[in-house]
């Protein structure tokens, strides 16, 4: 990148409470463990990601007025991300999310996200895209059907803005198929492309060839262990993951793939180039509790 490329990551910021106990989960009883309090969000992810990649990035959320937004903003400026765009709500606080894992057994989660129904098109976000401060955004699904809708107004508008989405969960992942033409980069893991296609998504070129009649040309599904499937104008690549000794924690994985990837499509490099970006960012991130890795950056994928 000759000078740096504006993001704009419009979605959910949270805070992720995660427990984990290696004791048996016996009807519910008092457990010894770790809890560890961990800034997260589709939203805060991209735009943390893409910041340690060399990317110059804003955030479009909102925080309550309480402990955990004072947390996340600090978070955020610490880094250096842009938070102009970042609102506080009078309504509804922070979107919080507790995960509860035990040896051996599926972890379960219990959210609260309602706040990002605070995110719109607001003339605010409007005036900060007119004047050029975003090249790109970066869409969570988890935004309100009208928001969404009124970003792709916009988008309709402004051709040349380029636009990621995010699938998100499986529940929501559909919200975003009427646009699909209009989506530059669509990225889901293979639960949310079952959800998409209505039937189960496999890392070959039938699935792809679905999608691609849903109107989605550019895409990414990550499948796992199985490795990752690329799509870009009828052209498809599977890849295997790289290998990850020391495996920590799933969560974050897909956004960091996305990021390192965006980061090979910006500097005009070749898909195969572009996935491997995605998968040296996925692995560093497998291997840290937090959501992003800060051994991410360009002379990290350009070296290794």
């Amino acid at each position: 990148m000759n000078s740096p490329v504006k993001v704009l990551s419009v979605g959910n910021v949270s805070v992720d409470i995660k427990a984990f106990s290696a004791e048996a989960d016996e009807a519910e009883a008092y457990r010894d463990g770790t809890i560890d309090l961990v800034p997260g969000g589709v939203g805060r992810g991209m735009a943390i990601n893409l910041k340690h990649l060399g990317f110059e990035t804003a955030i479009l959320g909102f925080i309550g007025r309480d402990i955990f937004g004072d947390f996340l903003k600090k978070g955020f400026e610490s880094e250096g991300v842009n938070t102009e765009l970042l609102g506080i709500s009078e309504r509804y606080h922070t979107a919080l999310f507790s995960v509860m894992a035990t040896t051996g057994k599926p972890a379960s989660c219990v959210y609260n996200t309602n706040v990002v129904k605070e995110i719109t098109l607001s003339d605010s976000v409007r005036q900060f895209l007119d004047d050029g401060k975003a090249d790109a955004l970066c869409l969570d699904s988890n935004l309100t059907p009208e928001a969404l809708a009124q970003f792709y107004e916009y988008k309709a508008q402004h051709p040349d803005l380029y636009v990621f989405q995010n699938a998100t969960s499986p529940d929501i992942a559909r919200k975003s198929m009427q646009y699909a033409k209009d989506i530059n980069l669509f990225a889901c893991n293979q639960m949310e492309a079952s959800a998409v296609l209505g039937e189960p998504a496999f890392p070959d070129p039938a699935c792809a060839a679905k999608f691609r009649a849903l109107g989605f040309d550019h895409f990414i599904i990550t499948f796992g262990e199985q490795g990752v499937m690329v799509c870009k104008d009828g052209e498809v690549w599977n890849e295997k993951p790289f290998a990850t000794p020391d495996l920590v924690d799933t969560i974050g994985a897909g956004d960091a793939f996305a990021s390192g990837y965006l980061y090979g499509v910006f500097n005009k490099k070749p898909v195969k180039e572009c996935i491997r970006y995605g998968l040296i960012s996925a692995k560093e991130t497998l291997m840290t509790r937090q959501t992003v890795s800060e051994t991410l950056s360009p002379s990290l994928l350009e070296n290794y």
